[in-house]
C-alpha cells in the first residue's frame, strides 16, 4: 500500500497524552517513537488497494491506532486504544461537524463519498486490485435513504493477519462516533469484525423521526 504519514503524524500528539495519562510519559514516549517506525513498516507491507483508492484513508487511519497497540507488545489495554481513537476524531471534529446529515445538503455529501469509490473502483481495478473494499447497495431500505454497505474490509483481514483482531470492533465502534459528530445516527447490524457477512452503513440525521423501515 502507498505510504502516507498524514494520519499518523495528525493524532500523534493526542495519542501520546492518552498513553501519558494511563502509563506515564517514558513510556508514551517510547511506544510512540517505535509506533512512528512500524507505522511505515505496516502501510507499505499492507496489500496494495491501488494508487488513488478514494478509500484509502480509512485503512490509514486505523493503522495509525494499531500501531503503538503493536509497538507496546500489546500492553495497552484495548479501552485505552479507544479511549486514544475517541479523542483523536474529537481534536478533528471541527472537519467532520461541517457535515449537517439533518439537511438534503449533508445527506448529498455523504453519499458523494461513496459513490466516489463505486466510480472508482472498475471491474478492471477490481480484478487488479481484488483486496480492496467491496461495496453495494444491496437492502436499501428505502428509495433515497443514506445507505451503502462493506462486503470486504481490507482492514479486518490486515489486523487479523496482523494477531490484532481485538482492535477491529473497536474500529467498527468509530463509524458511529464519526456520523453522530455529522449530526447523525448509524443504524447498524452488522460488521464483519463481529462475525457479520457485511458492515451495513444505513445513516439519518440526528434529528430525523426513524422511518418503520429502518
Amino acid at each position: 500500500m502507498q505510504y502516507n504519514g498524514f494520519y499518523f503524524a495528525l493524532f500523534r500528539g493526542t495519542m501520546k497524552r492518552v498513553l501519558s495519562e494511563h502509563y506515564g510519559k517514558a513510556f508514551a514516549g517510547d511506544t510512540m517513537k517505535q509506533a512512528r517506525r512500524l507505522y511505515k513498516k505496516l502501510v507499505t507491507e499492507a496489500d496494495d488497494i491501488g494508487p488513488g483508492n478514494p478509500m484509502a484513508y480509512n485503512e490509514l487511519f486505523a493503522l495509525a491506532f494499531v500501531c503503538p497497540y503493536i509497538a507496546s507488545g500489546k500492553k495497552i489495554a484495548p479501552e485505552v486504544v479507544q479511549e486514544m481513537m475517541r479523542r483523536s476524531l474529537y481534536h478533528v471534529k471541527f472537519y467532520f461537524s461541517r457535515v449537517d446529515l439533518n439537511t438534503p445538503k449533508g445527506k448529498l455529501a455523504n453519499q458523494k463519498s461513496i459513490l466516489k469509490y463505486v466510480k472508482w473502483y472498475t471491474p478492471e481495478r477490481e480484478r487488479q486490485y481484488p483486496a480492496s473494499f467491496q461495496v453495494d447497495f444491496a437492502g436499501r431500505p428505502y428509495a433515497g435513504a443514506c445507505y451503502y454497505r462493506i462486503t470486504c474490509c481490507p482492514i479486518c483481514a490486515y489486523c487479523k493477519k496482523l494477531g490484532v483482531e481485538e482492535l477491529m470492533p473497536l474500529l467498527c465502534e468509530l463509524d458511529n462516533v464519526m456520523v453522530g459528530l455529522q449530526h447523525g445516527v448509524l443504524h447498524r447490524q452488522h460488521t464483519i469484525a463481529s462475525g457479520g457477512p457485511y458492515c451495513d452503513y444505513f445513516i439519518t440525521g440526528d434529528r430525523e423521526r426513524p422511518t418503520p423501515e429502518a
